[in-house]
C-alpha cells in the first residue's frame, strides 16, 4: 500500500485562537438551551451564533469554505491508522460491508448484487434485520428523553419500551415483511410514505375547510413529522450530542477509508465538515477515479462500509444504554394526559396554551386520564370560562360558540424513579443518543439521494438512469412532505 505522511496536522490550524472561539460558542449555545426562549426564535438565534462562530474559525484558519459559516477542516490525521487497520483482518471489514448491504436491501440483495454476496451472509443479514426490528428498535423511545422536537417528542418522550411481539398489528407485520424483503431501505421509504400520506391528508383537510367558519388545522397540527432537524444545543443536549455526532461521523468515514485502502485506493486526506462548531459531516478523500475503475462489488463495499459501521456501533451502544436503563435510571412508567396539539386561532391558541403540557386539572377536576376530561368537560358551555391547570401554567379560557377551547388530548407515559447523579446522567445521555443517531444515520444514508451512500449503491447496481432519477426525486418529495408538519408547527 502507498505510504502516507507521518505528520498528522490539521491544515493551517491555529489551536489557541480556535479553541477560544469554540469555547465562547459553547457558552452562548448552552445559555440559549437553558433560556427557555420559544423554539422558533431559539433556532434562529442559534443559526446566527453558529454562522458567526464558523466565520470566526474560517478567519483564523485557512479552511476551504462550503457555505456561510461552514467549512472543511482537512488533515492527514488517521491515515496511518486506516492503513494499519486495512492490513489486518481483511475478512472482517469485507464481511462487515456485505452485512451492511444485506441490512440495507434484505432478501432483494440476492437479485441486486447477484453472486457478490454469499447466501450465508444473506441469511445472517435477514436474521439481523428481524432481531433489530423486534428487540432493538422498541428501545428507540428511550433516547427521546433527550430530544426536543415539537410533535415528535411530545408523543414519544418518556414512553416505556414494549416489545412488539406481544401486540403485533397488521401494520407492524406489513412493515416487518417489507423490511425482510427490501431491508432498511424499504423500511425507511415505507415510513416516509406513511408520514407523507398524513401530511397530504392534513393539507387537504385545511384546503377543504379553509373557507368555512371553522377551518380544520388539526391534520397538520397533529401529524408527527417524519423529518426534523437534530441539532446539538437546540434539539438535543450540547455536549453529549456533539460527542455522539463526532463519534458516529469518525466511525462512518474511517470505515470508508479502510475499505478503500484494502483495495489499494489512495486516501488523500481526512477531516470534518462543520457548521460553526457543530460537525455536520466527516469525510475521507479517496481517489474517486481509481474507485470508479473497481468492479461494482468492490465499489458497493466501499459505499456500504460507513452504513455497516454505524449500524454495528448502534448495536454496541445499545448494550450500556440498556444496562443503565434497568439499573441506575428511572424506568417505572406512569401514565399522564397531555395536550397533543393546539388548534391555530382557537381560544386555547389565544391563551398561549403550551402543546405537550401535562393536564393536571380541568374545571377543578383532577385529571388522570381521558375519561376524567370527558366528565369535567361536560361543564363546558358556549362562551363560558374553562379552568385549565397544566404542569406549565394555569389558564382561564373562554370557550367558543360550540363550547370548545381548541386542544387535542392524548395519553402517554413518563418514567419515574430515583434521580441519578450528573456523571451517570451524562454517560446515559451519550450512550442513548449514540444508539439513536447511529441508527438514523445508517437508515437515512441508505436512501438514493445524491451524496448519500445509498445513492452510490443504487447508481452502481441500477443501470437505467431514467429509473434512478425517478426514484431519487420521489424520495426527495417524500422528505419534503414529511418535514411539513414540523415547519407548520414552528
Amino acid at each position: 500500500m502507498p505510504k502516507t505522511s507521518k505528520i498528522d496536522t490539521v491544515q493551517d490550524f491555529k489551536p489557541a485562537e480556535t479553541i477560544t472561539a469554540i469555547m465562547l460558542t459553547l457558552i452562548l449555545l448552552a445559555g440559549l438551551w437553558y433560556s427557555g426562549i420559544p423554539k422558533v426564535y431559539g433556532i434562529l438565534i442559534a443559526l446566527v451564533i453558529l454562522i458567526i462562530s464558523g466565520e470566526a474559525i474560517l478567519s483564523l484558519n485557512n479552511f476551504p469554505r462550503v457555505f456561510r459559516g461552514a467549512y472543511m477542516a482537512r488533515s492527514n490525521i488517521g491515515l496511518g491508522l486506516m492503513d494499519g487497520l486495512a492490513k489486518n483482518n481483511r475478512w472482517f471489514w469485507e464481511g462487515l460491508a456485505d452485512w451492511g448491504l444485506v441490512l440495507g436491501f434484505g432478501i432483494f440483495s440476492i437479485f441486486l448484487f447477484k453472486k457478490d454476496i454469499s447466501k450465508k451472509m444473506v441469511a445472517l443479514g435477514v436474521f439481523s434485520i428481524l432481531f433489530i426490528l423486534i428487540f432493538i428498535l422498541p428501545y428507540t423511545v428511550l433516547p427521546f428523553a433527550y430530544v426536543n422536537i415539537y410533535q415528535i417528542t411530545d408523543r414519544i418522550r418518556g414512553l416505556a419500551p414494549a416489545l412488539p411481539l406481544s401486540s403485533l398489528d397488521i401494520m407492524q407485520v406489513g412493515l416487518y415483511a417489507l423490511s425482510v424483503a427490501g431491508g432498511f431501505v424499504l423500511y425507511t421509504i415505507a415510513s416516509l410514505f406513511y408520514g407523507a400520506a398524513l401530511a397530504v391528508y392534513g393539507i387537504l383537510l385545511v384546503a377543504v375547510t379553509a373557507l368555512t367558519s371553522t377551518p380544520n388545522y388539526s391534520g397538520l397540527g397533529n401529524s408527527i413529522p417524519g423529518v426534523a432537524p437534530i441539532i446539538p444545543g437546540i434539539t438535543i443536549p450540547l455536549i453529549p450530542g456533539l460527542l455522539a455526532f463526532a463519534l458516529l461521523l469518525i466511525v462512518h468515514e474511517f470505515s470508508h477509508g479502510i475499505l478503500a485502502r484494502i483495495e489499494k485506493i489512495k486516501v488523500k486526506s481526512s477531516g470534518i465538515l462543520a457548521f460553526g462548531l457543530i460537525p455536520i459531516g466527516a469525510f475521507v478523500e479517496p481517489d474517486e477515479k481509481a474507485i470508479g475503475k473497481l468492479s461494482g462489488k468492490l465499489q458497493n463495499r466501499i459505499s456500504a462500509a460507513g452504513i455497516s459501521a454505524n449500524m454495528l456501533l448502534c448495536l454496541i451502544m445499545f448494550i450500556p444504554m440498556f444496562i443503565m436503563f434497568y439499573t441506575v435510571m428511572p424506568h417505572t412508567p406512569q401514565n399522564y394526559t397531555y395536550i397533543s396539539y393546539v388548534v391555530p386561532n382557537s381560544p386555547a391558541y389565544a391563551a398561549n396554551v403550551v402543546p405537550g403540557s401535562a393536564i393536571l386539572k380541568w374545571n377543578g377536576y383532577n385529571i388522570s386520564g381521558p375519561s376524567d376530561i370527558e366528565v369535567a368537560a361536560k361543564m363546558d358551555k358556549p362562551n363560558s370560562a374553562v379552568g385549565l391547570v397544566t404542569n406549565t401554567s394555569t389558564y382561564s379560557i373562554i370557550a367558543n360558540s360550540t363550547g370548545k377551547i381548541g386542544v387535542g388530548i392524548d395519553v402517554a407515559s413518563k418514567l419515574v424513579g430515583p434521580s441519578p447523579g450528573p456523571i451517570i446522567s451524562f454517560l446515559y445521555a451519550f450512550f442513548a443518543l449514540s444508539f439513536l443517531l447511529n441508527f438514523l444515520i445508517a437508515a437515512v444514508n441508505l436512501l438514493p439521494i445524491p451524496s448519500f451512500d445509498g445513492w452510490r449503491i443504487f447508481n452502481t447496481s441500477i443501470k437505467s438512469k431514467k429509473m434512478m432519477s425517478r426514484i431519487t426525486w420521489l424520495v426527495i418529495l417524500l422528505f419534503i412532505l414529511n418535514a411539513l408538519p414540523w415547519i407548520w408547527n414552528l
